[in-house]
């Protein structure tokens, strides 16, 4: 029972430090976050309120993302020349699944935080724009297959 308890108090030690250090360092989380509350057009008693839980949801999906992310570095040559084998293809498709998995409940989990604070239209209309790709955040006019999701 106290290994248990160690371990949990490990992981909600390595989340708090996660979390803190991705909102203090991330700028595209930041911009993500004011670009989602100036869009929903929220109040700023709502956006006080949305803004911490926004910023653990962003945390919480780039930890989930890690594998895929990493599997598709890894095989990131192969699928820029079209020579992406069988078996490399069916380990990312595994880990995208996974990961499409972990994000719906991670949207489900955080869609009851955000109901505390926001109607559900605001929390539907919230995770398209907190999504939306970084040239749109940044006002930016896209050339062709942008695809900087974090």
């Amino acid at each position: 029972m106290k290994n248990v308890t160690k371990i949990l108090s490990i992981m909600a030690l390595m989340c708090c430090l996660t979390l803190s250090t991705y909102a203090q360092g991330s700028s595209k989380a930041q911009k993500r976050i004011a670009y989602t509350i100036k869009n929903l057009k929220l109040n700023a008693a709502q956006a006080k309120a949305v803004t911490p839980i926004l910023t653990s949801y962003l945390t919480e999906i780039k930890v989930a993302k890690k594998a895929y992310s990493d599997l598709k570095d890894k095989y990131k040559r192969d699928i820029e020349k079209g020579t992406l084998t069988d078996n490399a293809a069916q380990a990312l498709l595994n880990a995208k699944f996974d990961f499409d998995g972990k994000e719906n409940e991670i949207k489900k989990n955080y869609t009851k935080k955000l109901a505390a604070a926001i109607p559900y239209k605001k929390i539907y209309y919230c995770f398209d724009l907190i999504n939306d790709k970084m040239s749109k955040i940044e006002g930016k006019k896209s050339k062709g297959n942008d695809d900087d999701d974090d």
